[in-house]
């Protein structure tokens, strides 16, 4: 049996501002163990939340939604989230699932 990891780590960069670095597979087991964190983060009043995904070495529909479900979470609490660092394969399947068309990724 082989288990998956995922490694989650929020530093404040500058008042108000929040960067997430996530590296690790993100998949149906994963994103659950990291998503009560994440919407914290999203519902704690931060003026941005920066997800860096440039860690990320797989990302199926499971990781998408959860980007989804914290972007209308930061919506909700009047932070704007940003996706950077977001690997090529990951950016091909958001397009794929129209999620590009919603999440707004910056540069790293």
């Amino acid at each position: 049996m082989t288990t998956t990891l995922i490694d989650l780590k929020a530093a404040v960069r500058n008042e108000g501002d929040v960067r997430v670095t996530l590296a690790g597979e993100l998949d149906f087991h994963t994103a659950g163990l990291v998503e009560p964190r994440l919407t914290d983060l999203a519902a704690s009043g931060h003026r941005s939340l920066v997800l860096d995904l440039s860690g990320i070495s797989f990302c199926d529909s499971s990781g998408i939604g959860l980007f989804l479900r914290v972007d209308q979470r930061c919506r909700w609490a009047g932070t704007r989230l940003r996706l950077c660092g977001v690997p090529p394969l990951v950016a091909k399947s958001m397009r794929v699932l129209g999620a590009d068309r919603v999440l707004r990724i910056v540069a790293a």
